[in-house]
Order: C-alpha cells, then structure tokens, then sequence
C-alpha cells in the first residue's frame, strides 16, 4: 500500500499543474486540485478533477474510437481521391488516346453490322 501511494504522490509531482495558494477554496473530499481557469467574469478558479469510473472510461475509449474512425475514413478517402485524380490525368495526357478510342469504337460498330447481316441472311435462310 506504500507502495502504490508513494508512486501516486511521485505521479502527482510529475504532472501537476500548479500548486493552491494560501487562502484559496480547498477541493472537497475525493478530489484533486489540478489548477485554474477564468471564468465569464474575468476571475481565476481552481479547478478540481476526481479519478473516473469504469463507465466513463468506455465512454472515453467508444468517442476515441468514433473520432479515430472518421478520421481515417477521411484520410483513406483523401488518398483514393489523389490517385484517381492522378490517373484521370494520366489518362488524359495521353496523345493517341482519342484516335484509340475512335478506332475501337469503329471496330466494335463494324462488328455489330456484320453481325446483323449474318442474322438477316440466317433468318432468309430459316424461312
């Protein structure tokens, strides 16, 4: 048990924020001083924190991990969006593309008129 109360004082003097000055409010019982802040009406106050329970604990984890979830949809969204933008340039830079897609385009209308041709001599035949 001394242990763990002289590693909470050790704690303490590691991060404290400051320290209560005489004549100041105390914070009630099973709460710390952590230091101050100024209120609407321009004034300092002591701040007081109190050790969390296991269900604000999860709460904290659950937005954590909320928060972190967005972000890295955000930032995987970013990235998909550059590399598209990249090859769309890419794709446009290219020279000859219009005439290569001209000439497919050709070939496969070439290939659909033979194909209705076939169909019309098949159907002649078939009748």
């Amino acid at each position: 048990m001394d242990l763990v109360s002289w590693s909470f004082s050790v704690i303490d003097q590691i991060f404290s924020t400051g320290r209560q000055g005489k004549g100041e409010p105390f914070c009630p019982d099973g709460t710390f001083f952590s230091g101050y802040t100024m209120d609407s009406w321009q004034q300092w106050k002591i701040v007081c924190l109190t050790t969390m329970s296991v269900e604000d604990v999860e709460d904290v984890y659950i937005f954590g991990l909320l928060i972190t979830g967005f972000l890295l949809f955000g930032v995987g969204g970013y990235l998909a969006y550059r590399v598209i933008c990249k090859t769309w340039a890419a794709v446009q830079s290219i020279p000859k593309l219009p005439a290569m897609l001209d000439g497919v385009c050709r070939a496969i209308n070439t290939q659909t008129e033979m194909l209705r041709e076939q169909n019309r001599k098949l159907d002649t035949i078939l009748e």
